[in-house]
């Protein structure tokens, strides 16, 4: 097995088993592990560059700097776990879809009703297309954004990988298409709802959204 192998399968290791602890409570060890690997899949399928496994790890370790601010952090990290996990280029609807898998299999694991919705509402709010109305809410938005206040080069590295999602798209399309949404994120007072990550990530986020909109 090569370096690169054996890493991967430590990565997913690590992953399993976070998961199984997220899930204890929840059906069978044998239906928590189907459904981890139907994640894992997903996350690791060879059209996923930006949105893809590395994508969860970074957005749990965020919500690890947060776990005791949240309200219902189950709900939190179930949520991150399926926010991206139908992710299609072409289609308009890819958080719904995503809730709807969350909702299957949730329900499958035994999840109830509150469980359910709040996990629903948390993935429908990765839509960036208002304002969230729960603390849990902000920080799955800022959470999902924090990628924005990386460093410069590895913020630019995730636009690349973010461009390898759409080859369907043409270059000048999909300039002005990722212009626009950096643009809306720049508009706001603040990007990041709460005072942690507006704290942690707002300047650098606003310098990496002016530098790349201004070479757009």
């Amino acid at each position: 097995m090569g370096t690169s192998a054996v890493a991967e399968h430590l990565r997913q290791a690590k992953l399993e088993q976070r998961w199984a602890s997220l899930c204890h409570g929840l059906g069978t060890e044998e239906a928590r592990a189907d459904v981890f690997d139907q994640l894992y899949a997903a996350y690791s399928a060879a059209d996923r560059h930006y949105h893809d496994i590395r994508h969860i790890e970074h957005c749990l370790h965020e919500f690890d700097s947060v776990r005791a601010l949240a309200q219902e952090p189950r709900a939190l990290e179930l949520a991150i776990w399926f926010h991206d996990v139908i992710y299609d280029g072409r289609r308009q609807d890819n958080e719904e879809k995503s809730a709807d898998f969350a909702e299957v299999h949730l329900r499958e694991l035994g999840a109830d009703t509150g469980l359910r919705r709040d996990v629903r509402e948390l993935i429908l709010l990765t839509r960036h297309d208002r304002t969230p109305p729960t603390v849990d809410g902000k920080l799955m938005v800022d959470i999902d954004l924090s990628s924005l206040g990386i460093a410069p080069e590895a913020f630019d590295a995730n636009g690349d990988a973010i461009r390898r999602e759409y080859p369907h798209v043409s270059d000048a399309d999909f300039c002005r298409g990722r212009a626009d949404l950096l643009g809306r994120f720049l508009e706001r007072p603040r990007i990041y709802y709460t005072d942690f990550f507006r704290e942690r990530y707002e300047r650098a986020a606003r310098a990496n959204l002016c530098r790349t909109l201004a070479a757009s």
